[in-house]
């Protein structure tokens, strides 16, 4: 909801006939309206008439009053957002603490920068972020980022081996996690996409065509949420479940005839549907990465080497290869949010690499190694995956050596049938129906779950950011002023030459260097626990700020099908259609909850390890310092 006290009203620019069903608002060209909500996303504003009526409008069709009324009249009428609310009379809102859980999917995804933990432990979710704008999902993740360069690196020969791909200096090109840029021939669409610069109409405000304002509200206690902490987004064609298929799988019109290879199975445990893990889990590594070129050396890559634990072969990927990876998992995975990528351009400031490691360019040693062991973590992440690390893409990125067979497969991965709302087609559940109420409470209890977790993430990050600070400066600084103190004294007392101050002068100066060794101490021990626990806090950072899509996914598809069932009871809808919507909404419901299942399973182990390396890390800390204090302190027996 709007913040300010004072009302915004706008004008109409054009007559607007709205769907009263669809939860839309008409207004005539010249009526004063006033915006309830500017955050509804998707080119749509929410607004109440002077009759009190109140519904959506298309923010292209009006004009606020605060900016100076333009002196000739508007432009021709844009078309009006295409939208189909499937019953928002009942259950579409207004858009707003989701927007912030979205707006973080880009912040966090960009933390691997100069100084994450400072940057990134004092973020909110309100930071800006662009608008998502659909593309073709074929061509590109579901985080919009198209994907250019790239290709791996030689195996036989270097000519044609990424022909087709958009190849481009790395340093130019964009991540699937940044998305902080967009490629030229990518230009975003839907009605809700900001345009670029040359779309922009000339003019102060652009006569009330101005983009739709993209800047992410803070969240506060005061945001409105709906009962899951998220937001209840339009479950409409234009969403990016609908347009990827998600829609159709709901409603029946798209079936097919899935292959056992293809099944992907869904169990009951006593914590509830689980994903069928494999019986034969595997690893894999990378090292080695090699400054390469191409064009006769015009074009520079790093190539990494990486071998997986079930074939032991070594196949060559450069980070475009991973980046692509990442955006075929996230079109193909609906229900599974996928972290985020390392930056490819920037550092993160763990253990001894900083910004200063990194001034000769992302081909400094230091930079290659540390951004190939962040992509190690997240390689090892996803092979612990029981989905990800069985389907067919991310072992074509795995295994393929052959330069024919890796384009083959790669335009296969892009065209697979089976991408975003399809995904659930390949779900084998279990026969029993669930209860609707209850997993609703589910995923409420888990919405609530990651909010506060992502809270403690951030609070957490602050916190350890400050410890890690204090221990290379004031700690440090402090026991060597102690150290220097006992020293300065020492050689006063040096000044008598008598034997029996000899051994007591000893044992002073003694304890100044153990106090300056104990500054020195604190200096390095963050490398030995305390970067471990912030490097785990700062993944999961990452990772829950992926989830916000994918709780929205299954909240709309909860909500259709309460609309389905509403149809039902006013006579608008048959019974037998309405019981198929709920098994379908039950197929995304067991999805979303054995993914659930995982990411808590895979918390408690890596917590478990965090705390047992940081506090191992500690108690060697401080025992090391009480020997060396015991040792000065004998020191004085003889004094």
């Amino acid at each position: 909801m709007l913040t300010s006290k004072k009302a915004v009203h706008a004008r109409g620019l054009y007559d607007f006939a709205g769907d009263h069903d669809n939860g839309e608002l008409t207004f005539s060209a010249g009526e004063t309206l006033t915006i309830v909500a500017q955050d509804i996303g998707e080119g749509w504003w929410e607004a109440k008439n002077e009759a009190g009526q109140q519904g959506l409008i298309p923010e292209a069709y009006v004009q606020l009053l605060e900016p100076p009324e333009p002196s000739f009249p508007p432009p021709p009428p844009p078309s009006a957002p295409a939208t189909d609310h499937s019953g928002a009379g009942d259950w579409n809102v207004q858009q707003s603490a989701g927007d912030d859980w979205n707006a973080r999917q880009s912040a966090a995804a960009g933390d691997w920068n100069n100084d994450a933990w400072n940057s990134h432990a004092t973020d909110s979710w309100g930071d800006q972020a662009p608008a998502p704008s659909y593309t073709n999902h074929n061509n590109a993740g579901l985080n919009n980022q198209g994907f250019q360069g790239g290709g791996m690196q030689q195996q036989a020969s270097e000519e044609g081996w990424d022909d087709d791909w958009d190849d481009d200096n790395e340093d130019n090109s964009s991540n699937s996690t940044t998305n902080t840029s967009q490629p030229a021939e990518s230009k975003p669409d839907g009605p809700g996409a900001t345009p670029t610069e040359q779309d922009q109409l000339p003019g102060s405000g652009n006569f009330g065509l101005s983009a739709a304002k993209r800047e992410r509200k803070q969240m506060s206690q005061n945001s409105d949420f709906s009962k899951y902490g998220t937001v209840k987004k339009s479950f409409n064609r234009f969403s990016t479940f609908a347009k990827t298929g998600g829609d159709a799988f709901l409603m029946g019109t798209v079936s097919a005839n899935v292959s056992e290879s293809d099944l992907i199975k869904i169990i009951d445990t006593p914590e509830g549907p689980a994903w069928s893990y494999p019986s034969q889990p595997y690893t894999c590594s990378i090292k080695s990465p090699k400054k390469e070129s191409k064009l006769k050396g015009l074009k520079s890559y790093i190539a990494y080497q990486l071998t997986p634990s079930f074939s032991n072969i070594q196949v060559s990927r450069r980070y475009k290869h991973f980046d692509w990876l990442h955006e075929r998992l996230e079109a193909k995975f609906s229900c599974i949010p996928i972290p985020p990528l390392p930056d490819k351009a920037l550092s993160v400031s763990f253990g001894s690499l900083s910004t200063q490691g990194v001034k000769g360019g992302r081909y400094e040693d230091d930079f290659v190694s540390e951004r190939m062991r962040q992509l190690q973590l997240w390689v090892d992440r996803m092979v612990r995956h029981p989905v990800i690390s069985q389907s067919e893409v991310f072992n074509h990125f795995l295994t393929c050596t052959d330069e024919k067979k890796w384009k083959a497969g790669k335009r296969k991965a892009e065209k697979d049938e089976y991408q975003g709302g399809k995904f659930f087609l390949t779900l084998q559940t279990p026969p029993n129906c669930l209860d609707m109420r209850d997993v609703e409470k589910r995923m409420e209890i888990f919405c609530k779950f990651v909010k506060n977790m992502d809270d403690n993430m951030r609070n957490m990050l602050q916190i350890g950011h400050d410890s890690r600070k204090k221990h290379l400066g004031p700690y440090k600084r402090e026991f060597q002023k102690i150290g220097g103190s006992f020293k300065q004294l020492a050689d006063t007392f040096n000044l008598d030459s008598g034997a029996h101050s000899q051994n007591l002068t000893a044992a002073i100066d003694y304890t100044g260097d153990t106090y300056n060794e104990i500054g020195d101490m604190y200096e390095k021990q963050p490398k030995e626990d305390l970067d471990h626990m912030l490097e785990v806090l700062f993944e999961y950072k990452g990772m829950l700020s992926t989830y916000p899509d994918v709780l929205k996914l299954h909240e709309g598809a909860i909500g259709k099908a309460k609309e389905c069932e509403r149809l039902k009871d006013e006579g608008r809808m048959p019974e037998s259609d309405v019981t198929a919507v709920i098994q379908r909404s039950d197929v995304i419901s067991y999805g979303t909850l054995a993914e659930m299942n995982h990411f808590q399973r895979e918390r408690v182990t890596d917590y478990k390890e965090m705390m047992q390396k940081y506090l191992s890390g500690q108690i060697k800390f401080y025992r090391e310092i009480t020997q060396k204090l015991e040792t000065a302190l004998h020191r004085f027996d003889n004094a």
